[in-house]
Protein backbone atom coordinates (compact mmCIF):
# COMPACT_ATOMS: atom_id res chain seq x y z
CA UNK A 1 0.00 0.00 0.00
CA UNK A 2 1.55 3.37 -0.62
CA UNK A 3 2.02 6.49 1.23
CA UNK A 4 2.56 10.19 0.96
CA UNK A 5 6.16 8.79 2.35
CA UNK A 6 6.49 6.40 -0.81
CA UNK A 7 5.85 9.77 -2.87
CA UNK A 8 8.57 11.50 -0.94
CA UNK A 9 11.40 8.71 -1.38
CA UNK A 10 9.77 8.90 -5.61
CA UNK A 11 11.17 12.72 -5.47
CA UNK A 12 14.26 11.74 -3.72
CA UNK A 13 15.18 8.77 -6.48
CA UNK A 14 14.30 11.43 -9.29
CA UNK A 15 16.65 13.67 -7.73
CA UNK A 16 19.70 11.27 -7.09
CA UNK A 17 19.16 9.35 -10.47
CA UNK A 18 19.25 13.04 -12.88
CA UNK A 19 22.56 13.94 -10.61
CA UNK A 20 23.99 10.53 -10.93
CA UNK A 21 23.43 10.93 -14.51
CA UNK A 22 24.67 14.19 -14.71
CA UNK A 23 21.53 15.57 -15.89
CA UNK A 24 22.01 18.33 -12.80
CA UNK A 25 24.25 19.50 -10.68
CA UNK A 26 24.12 20.92 -7.35
CA UNK A 27 25.97 21.11 -4.36
CA UNK A 28 25.33 18.05 -2.32
CA UNK A 29 24.36 20.18 0.57
CA UNK A 30 21.03 21.14 -1.00
CA UNK A 31 20.01 17.34 -2.28
CA UNK A 32 17.63 17.01 0.75
CA UNK A 33 16.34 20.96 -0.24
CA UNK A 34 15.71 20.03 -3.67
CA UNK A 35 13.76 17.12 -3.33
CA UNK A 36 11.38 18.16 -0.29
CA UNK A 37 11.40 21.28 -3.07
CA UNK A 38 9.91 18.83 -6.14
CA UNK A 39 7.89 16.84 -3.07
CA UNK A 40 6.01 19.87 -2.71
CA UNK A 41 5.79 20.85 -6.37
CA UNK A 42 4.21 17.32 -7.29
CA UNK A 43 2.80 15.59 -4.10
CA UNK A 44 -1.09 17.79 -4.27
CA UNK A 45 -0.89 15.72 -8.00
CA UNK A 46 0.10 12.36 -6.81
CA UNK A 47 -2.47 10.27 -4.79
CA UNK A 48 -1.62 7.14 -2.81
CA UNK A 49 -3.42 4.31 -1.75
CA UNK A 50 -3.72 5.27 1.78
CA UNK A 51 -5.29 8.74 -0.08
CA UNK A 52 -7.49 6.16 -2.52
CA UNK A 53 -8.61 4.56 1.19
CA UNK A 54 -9.43 7.55 2.81
CA UNK A 55 -11.42 9.07 -0.25
CA UNK A 56 -13.23 5.81 -0.48
CA UNK A 57 -14.14 6.48 3.34
CA UNK A 58 -15.25 9.79 2.87
CA UNK A 59 -17.36 9.11 -0.10
CA UNK A 60 -18.83 5.69 1.55
CA UNK A 61 -19.35 8.12 4.76
CA UNK A 62 -21.71 10.43 2.72
CA UNK A 63 -23.07 7.77 0.91
CA UNK A 64 -23.82 5.68 4.26
CA UNK A 65 -27.63 5.73 3.48
CA UNK A 66 -27.71 4.42 -0.18
CA UNK A 67 -25.38 1.56 0.87
CA UNK A 68 -27.58 0.29 3.72
CA UNK A 69 -30.57 0.44 1.78
CA UNK A 70 -28.75 -1.48 -1.72
CA UNK A 71 -27.81 -4.09 1.76
CA UNK A 72 -24.18 -4.24 0.85
CA UNK A 73 -22.15 -4.59 3.86
CA UNK A 74 -19.31 -2.03 4.65
CA UNK A 75 -16.89 -3.80 3.44
CA UNK A 76 -18.60 -4.20 0.08
CA UNK A 77 -19.54 -0.89 -0.05
CA UNK A 78 -16.05 0.48 0.39
CA UNK A 79 -14.68 -1.57 -1.97
CA UNK A 80 -17.16 -0.17 -4.64
CA UNK A 81 -16.50 3.30 -3.35
CA UNK A 82 -12.90 2.70 -4.03
CA UNK A 83 -13.51 1.13 -7.08
CA UNK A 84 -14.72 4.02 -8.01
CA UNK A 85 -12.62 6.57 -7.52
CA UNK A 86 -9.77 4.02 -9.69
CA UNK A 87 -11.69 3.89 -12.44
CA UNK A 88 -11.57 7.81 -12.42
CA UNK A 89 -8.23 7.90 -12.61
CA UNK A 90 -7.51 5.23 -15.88
CA UNK A 91 -4.43 5.11 -17.19
CA UNK A 92 -3.26 8.07 -14.78
CA UNK A 93 -2.43 5.41 -11.92
CA UNK A 94 0.81 3.18 -12.04
CA UNK A 95 2.69 1.25 -9.45
CA UNK A 96 0.02 2.30 -6.92
CA UNK A 97 0.44 6.31 -7.43
CA UNK A 98 -2.69 7.68 -9.38
CA UNK A 99 -1.78 11.14 -10.90
CA UNK A 100 -4.15 13.67 -11.14
CA UNK A 101 -2.83 14.99 -14.03
CA UNK A 102 -1.05 13.02 -16.72
CA UNK A 103 2.71 12.16 -15.54
CA UNK A 104 4.49 13.91 -18.63
CA UNK A 105 2.67 17.00 -17.12
CA UNK A 106 3.78 16.29 -13.42
CA UNK A 107 7.16 15.70 -15.25
CA UNK A 108 7.23 18.81 -17.08
CA UNK A 109 6.18 20.66 -13.54
CA UNK A 110 9.47 19.06 -12.16
CA UNK A 111 11.39 20.33 -15.29
CA UNK A 112 10.52 23.45 -15.05
CA UNK A 113 11.28 23.64 -10.86
CA UNK A 114 15.06 22.82 -12.38
CA UNK A 115 15.23 24.90 -14.76
CA UNK A 116 14.06 28.23 -12.51
CA UNK A 117 15.36 27.26 -8.87
CA UNK A 118 18.38 29.06 -7.60
CA UNK A 119 19.30 25.32 -5.99
CA UNK A 120 20.42 23.91 -8.73
CA UNK A 121 23.68 25.65 -10.25
CA UNK A 122 23.44 23.86 -13.91
CA UNK A 123 21.06 21.61 -16.10
CA UNK A 124 23.17 19.89 -18.91
CA UNK A 125 19.83 17.85 -20.44
CA UNK A 126 17.13 19.67 -22.84
CA UNK A 127 13.39 20.02 -21.16
CA UNK A 128 12.27 17.09 -23.61
CA UNK A 129 15.11 15.01 -22.23
CA UNK A 130 14.20 15.49 -18.66
CA UNK A 131 10.94 15.45 -19.06
CA UNK A 132 11.69 11.71 -20.72
CA UNK A 133 14.31 10.75 -17.89
CA UNK A 134 11.61 11.84 -14.90
CA UNK A 135 8.78 9.65 -16.86
CA UNK A 136 11.17 6.63 -17.47
CA UNK A 137 12.19 6.82 -13.44
CA UNK A 138 8.70 6.80 -12.34
CA UNK A 139 7.42 3.98 -14.27
CA UNK A 140 10.37 1.76 -12.74
CA UNK A 141 10.11 3.01 -9.64
CA UNK A 142 8.83 0.33 -7.42
CA UNK A 143 7.10 1.40 -4.01
CA UNK A 144 7.07 -2.04 -2.69
CA UNK A 145 11.17 -1.42 -2.69
CA UNK A 146 11.21 1.97 -1.48
CA UNK A 147 12.73 2.31 2.28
Amino acid sequence: MTRKENVLVLCKSIVTKLENSKSIAFPPRLRNVVAEEVFGLVSPYIMTDEDMKEKAIAKLGANAEKVAEANFTESEGFKAAKRMIRESFGDDELNGFYFLKPLKTVSGMIVSYLMRTASIDEVYETDEDLTKMIVDIVKQFNPANAH
